[in-house]
């Protein structure tokens, strides 16, 4: 009994820790998105680019983004003349591929060179087509990191299977 009582507690201790770290997380997601919000304002970008775009700029800060890194790519965009829904597409794309796996400075040059193209194709801020050109780029490179994910993952199988390493 006072084994299953002990194993209790500690799974107890061990998920109101895990509770704590989750939230303290946030907090610290919190706190970077607001100085970074004001950094944005401060660097003349609109509210309403920003409001667009906290949810994937949260949960990029919750991955660890460095706020400077993220200041600097919302900046590239808006330069480029990415705002609205665009701006938020491009957000929302960077923090998919980041998700899958890819660097953050990787993901961005994905969607940057996606807008690039689009408007040496005629695409300007505001078109579909500029968006579209984005997710066409984001879509090959997600395949590119599942190809490689599976490669690495039969590497490791055939590592443990012969003991060896393959490189």
């Amino acid at each position: 009994m006072r084994k299953l009582l002990f194993i209790s507690a500690l799974t107890g201790l061990f998920g109101f820790s895990a509770l704590c770290s989750v939230y303290a997380q946030d907090q610290d997601a919190n706190v970077l998105f607001k100085q970074l919000r004001n950094e944005l304002l401060n660097s003349r970008v609109q509210a309403r680019d920003i409001n667009s775009v906290a949810a994937p700029l949260r949960s990029l800060l919750k991955n660890g983004a460095a706020k400077g890194d993220l200041r600097n790519i919302v900046l590239n965009l808006i330069r480029k003349g990415v705002t609205d829904k665009e701006l938020s597409i491009s957000l929302n794309s960077v923090n998919m591929l980041v998700e899958d796996g890819a660097k953050l400075n990787e993901s961005a040059d994905v969607v940057s060179q996606a807008i690039d193209q689009g408007m040496a194709s005629g695409f300007k801020g505001g078109d579909l087509g500029l968006a579209v050109k984005v997710q066409e780029a984001v879509k090959k490179k997600a395949k590119l990191l599942e190809e490689e994910k599976k490669k690495k993952q039969t590497e490791v199988k055939d590592q443990a299977i012969t003991g060896k390493s393959t490189k």
